[in-house]
């Protein structure tokens, strides 16, 4: 096929461009922070349960 088909979605224009880039990457920053808060979350639940209960290291 080639790159000039008629079937083919046409090329955005400026405006469209624009107005995607204004939008941001809202999604991808909130799955980064959730996926963040529950590494986070994972780790304390790991120090609180694990580590603290075995006591001062002598």
């Amino acid at each position: 096929m080639k790159a000039n088909d008629s079937h083919s979605a046409a090329p955005p224009t400026d405006e469209e461009v624009e107005h995607v880039v204004a939008a941001g990457p809202r999604g991808a920053i909130a799955l980064a922070g959730i996926a963040t808060v529950i590494v986070m979350a994972i780790w304390f639940a790991f120090y609180y349960l694990a580590f603290l209960p075995r006591g001062i290291i002598h």
